[in-house]
């Protein structure tokens, strides 16, 4: 019986995903709308996809179940903070004259969606740094 709820939770978990990709992908084509009108970067299409980015991670980290308990891991905490810190630099970076210490690299990684994992990252390792999940020990 433990395995059947264990798989009705993975295929509920699954069909969460299908309506947050379709979710986010009106939010993101609202956004370049929303752009493409006012031809401002700095409101909606910088925030939300690192939100909806971040969000994303919260709910990447549920596919280990529900969670358990509260425990505090300091590892992953470590790295919510490192990619948070890294995330807000790049937010920070559109609104103020901050250096940039390797222009190519930092460029490339805007390119290649490197806010969009790194919010990732940041909300996965969130939620898994602060909960315990069941199948964890």
């Amino acid at each position: 019986m433990n395995i059947n709820r264990r798989n009705l939770y993975y295929v509920l978990w699954l069909i969460g995903v299908f309506f947050l990709i379709y979710f986010s992908s009106l939010v993101l084509e609202f956004a370049n709308e929303w752009k493409m009108k006012t031809y401002n970067i700095h409101g909606y299409n910088l925030w939300l996809p690192i939100l909806i980015s971040f969000i994303s991670g919260i709910y990447l980290a549920f596919i280990n179940g529900v969670p358990k308990q509260i425990r505090i891991d300091r590892s992953r905490l470590i790295v919510f903070f490192i990619s948070g810190i890294a995330l807000s630099y790049f937010i920070l970076w559109f609104y103020f004259n901050l250096p940039v210490f390797n222009p190519k690299v930092y460029l490339k990684m805007i390119n290649y969606n490197g806010p969009f994992f790194l919010g990732l990252i940041c909300g996965y390792s969130a939620i898994t740094g602060l909960f315990k999940f069941m199948n964890q020990e």
